[in-house]
């Protein structure tokens, strides 16, 4: 019956190789091989091929899904003229939250290329700071994403809470994070191939060390460019946005570069085949937009959340009589689907939309410089309450009530909380912060913040 079944399998991976090479360029199809040659002579030979483990961030572009075919032809091609083949691990990355929309692209680009019930494929997704099996329903479980949470809190409140700022560069200290601990798998891969142009990974690296350097970080990390150990760096950076401010996280006992480190295959001479025709898009049942293979460092964000943040907050800087219906203008009609979507990655990151428009409002910084304000348009109910707010921050007594309220709509701890209104911050970690509210997801630099919180450097305690 095994037998049978091999044979079976093998008849239908034959089709899907027959497939992707019939829907390929004669370009393409040249391509195809120069990517068998390197990843054979990466592994060190063709007798080396089968414990050859690969790994490849897929992002919701084009890019990464042609590169994902690409590899699935080399895979099947190898496995035609021997008796093994390369093990492929595919790690779906979309932050802060993939949408059922995304997820179900992915899925079919999947099954087009028959990947679920391949043993040598290990598809798996990235949840906050977890990596799990992919499945086109994601799960809600908030202590995945609990150090992500902080982050993002801590961020918004203390530093910049625009939309850009809030899910701009710090986003990819949450990639490094989750990445990191995917590449610390029981058995590592020992390569990762990406389409990322040449110049937009010298961004990225050069965005990455500069990270690093504003909180005086040492190590292997800045000495190479593996990115098992890079990530570990940023790792580190990430674990300390969600901490007390000022804090860093305790470091990582293992070094992800220690004993072999993680190579990087980059097609930079492939790419401008990569784009060739639309056939493989029609096998792939993909449905992206040409502007998404523009910036391949937002591959792996979601581009439209910054842009419903926007919508959310200026449905709620306003009174609340005056406050237009949640809807962007030119989309009638949209507005429930769009508000799903916001409280989509407000319930993955465990926050609820009180919480979410507390921090778009970031009333506690400065010494509870917009707290008035944000009372007034908010909640006009604790205006009463507004000194024992001020006391309770200030570390004074005040009435349970007052401090259950702070903790419930900001999603914050007291402690932490108090920090916030303080100010109190370290100033290496005030220049890491800053530094990452000046870059968007794109690493493109943003205006300054007219909130002014950042004009003036807080001193260390």
């Amino acid at each position: 019956m095994t037998v049978i079944h091999d044979q079976a399998m093998h008849y239908v991976y034959q089709q899907v190789l027959e497939r992707l090479l019939g829907h390929m360029s004669q370009a393409q199809r040249a391509s195809l091989q120069l990517l068998i040659q390197r990843i054979v002579v990466a592994a060190g030979g063709p007798e080396y091929i089968g414990t050859f483990r690969v790994v490849v961030l897929q992002g919701s572009d084009r890019r990464s899904e042609r590169l994902l075919a690409m590899l699935r032809a080399a895979q099947l091609s190898i496995a035609l003229r021997a008796s093994v083949t390369f093990q492929l691990r595919v790690l779906v990355v979309n932050l802060p939250v993939a949408a059922s929309a995304t997820l179900e692209r992915h899925e079919r680009s999947f099954s087009a290329l028959f990947l679920q019930d391949d043993p040598r494929v290990q598809l798996q997704m990235i949840e906050g700071s977890e990596v799990v099996p992919f499945s086109r329903r994601p799960s809600a479980v908030p202590e995945r994403w609990l150090q992500a949470r902080n982050a993002m809190l801590m961020f918004g409140h203390l530093v910049d809470a625009r939309p850009e700022a809030l899910l701009g560069s710090r986003l990819h200290l949450e990639l490094a994070d989750a990445v990191g601990i995917a590449l610390q798998a029981p058995t590592p891969a020992d390569v990762l191939i990406t389409a990322i142009p040449a110049r937009q990974r010298r961004r990225y690296l050069a965005w990455a060390r500069r990270s690093l350097r504003l909180t005086a970080e040492h190590g292997r990390h800045l000495l190479h460019q593996c990115p098992a150990s890079l990530a570990q760096g940023l790792s580190r950076l990430h674990g300390a946005l969600g901490m007390a401010p000022g804090k860093l996280a305790e470091p990582a006992l293992v070094d992800a570069a220690e004993s072999a480190p993680l190579r990087v295959i980059a097609l930079d001479d492939l790419l401008p085949h990569l784009f060739d025709g639309p056939q493989l898009d029609v096998m792939l049942g993909g449905g992206y937009e040409a502007a998404q293979d523009a910036w391949p460092l937002a591959a792996f964000a979601d581009l439209q959340a910054p842009a419903q943040l926007h919508e959310l907050r200026a449905c709620s800087h306003g009174p609340q009589a005056a406050r237009p219906a949640l809807r962007l203008a030119g989309q009638p009609g949209d507005s429930k689907w769009r508000e799903g979507h916001t409280l989509q990655l407000a319930k993955a990151y465990g926050i609820n939309q009180t919480q979410l428009l507390c921090l778009l409002f970031s009333p506690f910084a400065r010494q509870g410089k917009y707290l008035e304000r944000f009372l007034k348009y908010r909640h006009a109910d604790m205006l009463v309450a507004l000194p024992y707010l001020h006391r309770a921050l200030q570390g004074k007594p005040c009435p349970d009530a007052v401090r259950d309220w702070l903790v419930n709509t900001s999603g914050l701890t007291l402690g932490q909380l108090r920090a916030i209104y303080a100010g109190r911050i370290t100033l290496s970690a005030w220049r890491l912060q800053s530094a990452l509210a000046r870059r968007d997801v794109q690493l493109r630099l943003l205006p300054r913040s007219s909130s002014g919180r950042r004009s003036k450097v807080p001193g260390p305690y």
